[in-house]
């Protein structure tokens, strides 16, 4: 009998030790992510643009789903891609103020969403959503 409870509880440690590691917070999909070389030059501000609002875009035609954290995540991501290539634009810091602002709300937003994302969504969609609409409004020079 203690023989089954002790492949139990292997069991278990495993099955936590796996979500540990593919629970929240980027798990899999950001150990894989390739690390960017501090050298490397960073897309134009058009190309990230296109790549935040394909994805912005494309979860709104889909909704956002009961977990759309992995969604989130990704905008997020494009976000801070968007700030690298806006910071090396020649237009400047000036030019590029306001969308910088969006961009923080947005990290705010995420810094906010802890576990379930369901019900703060809107702290993340809100500012990126208007971001988009931002940059819509103000293409690159």
């Amino acid at each position: 009998m203690t023989k089954g409870w002790g492949a139990a509880a292997g069991m278990l440690v495993l099955g936590a030790a796996m979500f540990g590691m593919t629970g929240c917070g980027g798990g899999e999909a950001a150990a894989k992510a390739p690390a960017a070389s501090p050298s490397e030059k960073p897309p134009s501000v058009s190309a990230a643009g296109k790549a935040y609002a394909d994805d912005l875009n494309k979860l709104a035609w889909g909704g956002c789903p009961d977990d759309c954290d992995p969604d989130l995540n990704e905008i997020v991501a494009n976000a801070r891609i968007l700030r690298k290539a806006m910071n090396a634009d020649p237009a400047g810091a000036s030019f590029w103020s306001p969308a910088y602002r969006l961009i923080d709300r947005i990290e705010e937003g995420r810094a906010k969403v802890q576990g379930d994302a369901r019900w703060n969504r809107a702290l993340i969609l809100g500012p990126a959503h208007e971001l988009n609409t931002w940059l819509s409004l103000h293409p690159t020079q």
